[in-house]
């Protein structure tokens, strides 16, 4: 079985050979999370916002279902 660090190339630079092995490291995080913690503050941010829509939505849907 190959790693994902034997598939990088060794002709990268040192930043972005570093990156690309901390995002393929198979630690049972999603891709989306690997980043740290602001990763979770705007993961998070996003699924909260994302309610938000989806609650206004119905409640805008609810409205205009209702007789005037």
């Amino acid at each position: 079985m190959v790693t994902p660090q034997e598939n990088i190339s060794p002709k990268l630079p040192e930043g972005l050979r570093k990156n690309m092995e901390k995002f393929q490291a198979r630690n049972g995080l999603p891709v989306f999370l690997k980043g740290g913690p602001f990763d979770k503050i705007l993961f998070g941010t996003t699924v909260f916002l994302c309610g938000v829509g989806l609650l206004m939505s119905a409640e805008f849907i609810y409205s205009l279902s209702k007789k005037k």
